[in-house]
């Protein structure tokens, strides 16, 4: 694989997996608070990957 391409897979994949990650867990987080069950590690965890996102901003395009 060229330097392009795994530069580009990483960029993508930081930038499409770790949103998704971070809204199932705050989702899961929400409704599991509806039933009383507060789990405060949930809604951080899930914040920081969606943080998580503009690491891909770091990984440089060429």
């Amino acid at each position: 694989m060229s330097g392009r391409g795994w530069r580009r897979t990483l960029r993508l994949l930081l930038t499409v997996v770790p949103p998704l990650v971070g809204v199932v867990l705050i989702g899961q987080a929400v409704v599991d608070s509806i039933g009383g069950d507060i789990r405060r590690w949930q809604f951080v965890l899930g914040a920081a990957c969606l943080c998580l996102t503009f690491a891909a901003r770091l990984v440089p395009e060429e």
